[in-house]
């Protein structure tokens, strides 16, 4: 198996946690309230069981596997590269206009300019410098904010009332170009320190994937499975451990603020391992059902927020704020089923998907970049 099919494989099997968080958002203001004020009883139960495996993690997992696939698609050029995450970067930009206002497309795709100026580096340098990134994340915004809130009286998670009412309002209502403006000015809003904090929640891990490639560390895991079994139980029990923290501190603003940004990316690491692991010792079969998806990642993507869209908001269902979180994980469930087979019945008839649009049609590269697809 190649490593741009075993990332496919990855990002095929990372969808379905993508799909669950993203039905946090479109099911529930989920930015501006304090989930454990918000929700009550089996609902919030189910929500803290939900988080402590994807919170803060999913959004780094998906950066170490992108920048794990742009090592993999070296081959193509530094310039064909930069001219796919352009793409990505204008794609999400409309996405997150016209479907889903906290899409982190935009984000992802913007950072990955960043990283393929690593390309051609040697492999110490993305990982030390992503490894620096988040060291810095950690003690000049993480630590710092830890230890000036635990313990004191506003050591809470505020909600925005005014925020949950507006969302509410909008998202509940028919009209789709006022669903538009509010997709528009949540994006707008803030977008320095957005931008601030992308340099060290997701550059760091896209560069840190791109080490990963560098250094094979698939081939390492195929040469020692033990040693991906350690991995994943060290990480992942360790990011789980920091994630109860915020649940035994009944969500603080400090207990969330090193799960998610501790916690979640240490939780993530282990999930990466796991899947690499997954890749290697599954089936070819079964692992060929997710790199078909993986394949169509973007297409899949897209079309999983707009049924969502359709399901949650006023111009289909209208099912924003009141579906309980353990039907979303039905509803999410269900969706990741119906996209895998859409997947495989997309790669049977020859159907092209989004991912076509990044073929450049010079004839100096048409093959290589027929090999992206």
């Amino acid at each position: 198996m190649t490593d741009n099919m075993r990332a496919r494989s990855i990002l095929g099997f990372a969808l379905f946690l993508a799909l669950l968080m993203n039905g946090l958002y479109f099911m529930m203001p989920y930015d501006a309230v304090n989930p454990y004020e918000y929700l009550h009883g089996i609902n919030l139960s189910t929500f803290l069981a939900l988080d402590i495996f994807i919170g803060g993690a999913v959004v780094p997992l998906i950066a170490l596997l992108g920048g794990y696939l742009i090592h993999s698609y070296r081959g193509v050029g530094v310039g064909n590269l930069a001219k796919v995450l352009g793409f990505l970067l204008a794609l999400g930009i409309v996405h997150t206009f016209f479907v889903h206002a906290f899409d982190f497309l935009p984000g992802l795709a913007l950072m990955g300019l960043v990283t393929v100026l690593f390309v051609r580096a040697h492999w110490s340098a993305p990982l030390f410098s992503g490894l620096a990134l988040f060291a810095v994340h950690l003690t000049t915004n993480v630590l710092v904010g830890f230890l000036t809130n635990i313990g004191s009286p506003t050591d809470i998670i505020y909600t925005a009332m005014q925020d949950v009412s507006e969302y509410t309002s909008v998202f509940r209502d028919t009209d789709y170009f006022a669903i538009v403006a509010m997709n528009i000015e949540i994006f707008s809003q803030n977008a320095l320190s957005s931008l601030y904090g992308l340099i060290f929640t997701v550059l760091p891990w896209l560069l840190i994937g791109l080490s990963f490639g560098k250094l094979d560390v698939v081939r390492m895991i195929a040469a020692g499975p033990v040693m991906a079994i350690v991995l994943f139980v060290v990480l992942a029990g360790g990011g789980i451990a920091m994630k109860m923290a915020q649940v035994l501190t009944l969500g603080s603003y400090s207990g969330r603020l090193l799960a998610e940004n501790f916690g979640g990316p240490v939780l993530a690491l282990g999930y990466f391992f796991l899947l690499a692991y997954a890749t290697i010792v599954l089936p070819a079969r079964i692992v060929g059902v997710f790199s078909r998806a993986g394949r169509y990642i973007v297409t899949l993507y897209v079309l999983s927020n707009i049924m969502f869209m359709l399901v949650f908001y006023g111009i289909g269902m209208r099912m924003y704020g009141e579906m309980e979180i353990s039907s979303m994980i039905w509803l999410a469930s269900a969706a990741y089923i119906f996209l895998l087979v859409l997947s495989a019945v997309m790669e049977k008839y020859n159907v092209k998907g989004i991912e076509y649009l990044f073929a450049n049609n010079s004839e100096n590269d048409m093959k290589n970049e027929r090999d992206m697809l």
